[in-house]
């Protein structure tokens, strides 16, 4: 265990703000370029919808929220399990629902209501899922509006770019992934790029506040840790 660790000012377990810059972008340079050029005020798009989708750990979440906390101007995000305004947002130009695949019929009448604002304000609806829309449970008139526009599968990470994309990803932060670190680390985490990435900020964190370099015992305690932080 880490003693120290609960008397530093840091807390070493709780992820970054989502950002478009500390995703790892894999082969999705696409969907990330069109996103990014949502946060361009008054930049034209070809769609009033952009639907992503992909399994758990892909980043459908974290993309949801760098698109929000990137964009200028009034926005609704919300998640499947958030409880939904009483009313749409009529002057919104961006509306992100994760999750939407989820809905409850009163969620999705109220996202048919929000959407046809957004798109009268020019705006954008940002959507994600599980699976492409088209098969998703939900009313025809809006899954219908959702698949008309622009689809994305977010693909995820292969497994064997795990290595080279972790290694990039922490010299971008400023420090070295040693062969003995990322081999305990890929073996003794969950291998999503989102759970992995996340170790990374916060061993990076550990590694400043107590001056050690990041070794094998040093990752060993902080997962220990991480773990029990998890059953608190």
């Amino acid at each position: 265990m880490l003693a120290a660790a609960p008397q530093l000012p840091l807390d070493f377990f709780v992820p970054e703000t989502p950002n478009f810059n500390n995703f790892i972008v894999g082969t999705n340079q696409e969907l990330i370029a069109l996103l990014q050029a949502v946060t361009v005020p008054r930049r034209a798009l070809d769609s009033s919808a952009i639907c992503v989708w992909g399994g758990h750990g892909c980043g459908k979440t974290h993309l949801i929220s760098a698109l929000a906390e990137s964009h200028h101007g009034a926005m609704c995000s919300l998640q499947a399990s958030d409880t939904f305004p009483s009313d749409p947002f009529v002057d919104a130009r961006l509306l992100c629902v994760d999750d939407a695949d989820q809905l409850d019929a009163e969620q999705q009448a109220w996202l048919f209501t929000a959407f046809n604002h957004v798109a009268q304000n020019s705006g954008v609806t940002l959507v994600s899922g599980q699976s492409p829309p088209g098969g998703w449970a939900m009313r025809d008139d809006i899954r219908t509006r959702l698949g008309s526009g622009l689809i994305f599968e977010i693909v995820p990470i292969p497994q064997d770019d795990l290595p080279p994309a972790l290694s990039d990803y922490a010299q971008r932060r400023g420090w070295r992934l040693s062969e003995e670190v990322l081999a305990y680390l890929l073996s003794h985490s969950r291998r999503d790029i989102s759970s992995l990435c996340q170790r990374l900020v916060g061993l990076d964190r550990l590694s400043l506040a107590l001056k050690r370099p990041i070794t094998v015992p040093l990752v060993r305690a902080f997962l220990a840790d991480s773990e029990n932080e998890s059953k608190a």
